[in-house]
């Protein structure tokens, strides 16, 4: 059966957001596309039809938390609601075409509408967001330039050619090392749900496409299984790095996005030198947790007035439910074992230990990169959830964004019970994380029931002599990463009264914005109100077409 008809209650949220009850017309509908997606793709993953079907089963699941939640956020924005409400279901609809469209012409039509749309969810926030829409769309002209050399040039030029064109085209998508700067200034303008969908979705359709084009344009030169493994872990390695000092909490996620899609191109990139099905299921294991786990923190992140990590402190006792949810996905993102990041980790273990040449050197690195984000997420929860408030922080947590919350935690529940979802149709076996994940709670409820029956004694919390403690005691932002940050010379850090930590690739996307206005200009020339100088550029397209279609 065609997946087409699972657009349709898309179309019906469409036509909802001009009646009274687009809120409810949005949540019921998205709801029924969610549903559909996660079944037919969860079917066809299970039956064999391939990693397309995966992505949308991924995609369903996203749209699932999104659903209850939407309303609940929009209420929030008023004035702007409306045109979200158009944009993104046209935004899902654009992203869940790409992954079930065959290479060609309506590939790349549906990829640049996908661009334009993210562009235009972005910029939607006003001035403010003015730098990370501008590098959003500069990202997406690089990706498409890549994209148009290979699907244009394949047949005609070598296969390392396709192959640059694809790596540049699906890679800078993807937020590989060094062009994921885009990442990190897109998502803190971005609503939270848009944030929710660029992180946890849309950079998934680059790694989808580097991993379909196997099939699509033929084996990759070796050197391309080689440039994914190093650039993926120097990107792990780095986007952590920078994100320990950033002060923006969906920033910070930003950059722990970055790491987690890093190590997805290092697995995909064994896999390539190496084709074994345990660096496969590292791959897509990990892939559909980042996007539960980190779906489940940017939607949560919406939920606050105040994003300026310095500037919180003590929402756990203020918001229970956000905090437990928020330690939950943090845990599994942090790799944290038996969730599925640390089972889809152990995998790529594997696979680096048995890979060829150089390859096992890289199991140190992803040592490297665990330490670091255990590191990352204890700062992130610590300052933000536990210790004294730091300012008073509006928060916004309705029903409706409690249930879409609930929803991604527990698929992600499900997904660390039964990660056979993902692995059993590649093959791949592994230990019953399940049974662990079970025993795991049960000895945690045993132990919290031992502590409850203990004699309790209340006092003071140790202030080192000082009354009373107050949030100037706590460490801010970059306080807390400094020792750390120190170790990394790279980084132009400053300290005192106003502490600083400056990003040294800021200048990708600039660089790039710069050379495009050069190449504009100069087009422009061309305009020059010479009809002869018209029909000789009229002419030389003609040989250039011509030569390319006889060639």
């Amino acid at each position: 059966m065609s997946p087409l008809w699972t657009f349709l209650p898309l179309v019906l949220a469409l036509l909802s957001a001009g009646t009274p009850w687009r809120f409810r017309g949005l949540s019921l509908f998205l709801g029924m596309t969610g549903l559909a997606w996660g079944v037919l793709g969860g079917m066809g993953w299970a039956s064999g039809l391939g990693a397309s079907y995966l992505y949308l089963f991924l995609l369903g699941a996203l749209t699932l938390g999104l659903a209850p939640y939407l309303p609940a956020y929009l209420a929030h924005h008023p004035r702007e609601a409306h045109l979200y409400g158009l944009l993104l279901p046209l935004f899902l609809a654009s992203m869940a075409g790409v992954a079930l469209a065959s290479p060609g012409l309506g590939f790349l039509f549906l990829w640049e509408g996908m661009a334009l749309l993210g562009y235009f969810l972005i910029a939607l926030e006003g001035p403010n967001a003015l730098a990370g829409a501008r590098a959003f769309f500069l990202a997406s002209r690089l990706s498409g330039a890549g994209l148009y050399l290979a699907f244009l040039g394949h047949g005609h030029v070598g296969a390392d050619w396709v192959w640059a064109g694809l790596l540049l085209g699906f890679g800078v998508k993807a937020a590989v090392f060094p062009f994921h700067a885009w990442l990190p200034q897109a998502h803190p303008v971005a609503i939270s749900p848009v944030s929710a969908l660029l992180s946890g979705a849309m950079t998934k359709l680059g790694l989808l496409g580097l991993y379909q084009s196997r099939y699509w344009f033929g084996p990759p030169p070796p050197w391309v299984g080689w440039v994914l493994l190093l650039l993926g872990l120097l990107g792990a390695v780095y986007a952590l790095v920078r994100g320990l000092g950033e002060e923006d909490l969906k920033g910070a996620l930003a950059y722990s996005s970055v790491e987690n899609l890093g190590l997805m191109l290092a697995a995909l990139g064994a896999y390539l030198l190496k084709p074994m099905p345990v660096l496969l299921g590292a791959f897509f294991l990990h892939q559909v947790a980042h996007a539960l786990f980190k779906g489940l923190l940017f939607l949560g992140a919406g939920a606050l007035g105040e994003r300026r990590i310095s500037h919180l402190g003590g929402l756990f006792r203020k918001a229970p439910g956000l905090g437990a949810l928020a330690l939950w996905g943090m845990g599994v993102g942090a790799g944290l074992p038996p969730g599925p990041v640390f089972l889809a980790e152990w995998q790529l273990y594997q696979g680096f230990l048995q890979g060829p040449f150089l390859m096992p050197l890289a199991a140190g690195a992803l040592a490297l990169v665990g330490a670091l984000a255990l590191y990352f997420y204890v700062r992130l929860y610590g300052l933000a959830f536990l210790g004294l408030p730091r300012g008073e922080a509006a928060l916004h947590w309705t029903q409706g964004m409690r249930l879409g919350l609930g929803v991604l935690a527990g698929l992600l529940l499900l997904l660390a019970l039964v990660p056979g979802l993902v692995l059993d149709p590649l093959g791949v076996r592994t230990y019953p994380n399940g049974l662990l994940l079970i025993l795991l709670g049960v000895l945690a409820g045993v132990f919290y029931r031992g502590l409850l029956r203990m004699p309790m004694r209340a006092y003071g919390t140790w202030d080192c002599g000082f009354q009373p403690l107050s949030p100037r005691m706590q460490p801010n932002g970059l306080g807390f990463a400094e020792p750390a940050l120190r170790l990394f010379p790279f980084l132009r850090l400053q300290v005192g009264e106003h502490p600083r930590l400056e990003e040294p690739l800021a200048e990708v996307y600039p660089g790039v914005g710069r050379i495009y206005a050069r190449l504009a200009a100069w087009v422009q020339t061309l305009q020059s109100g010479s009809l002869h100088l018209y029909l000789l550029l009229q002419l030389l397209t003609l040989v250039v077409v011509l030569g390319v279609v006889l060639l």
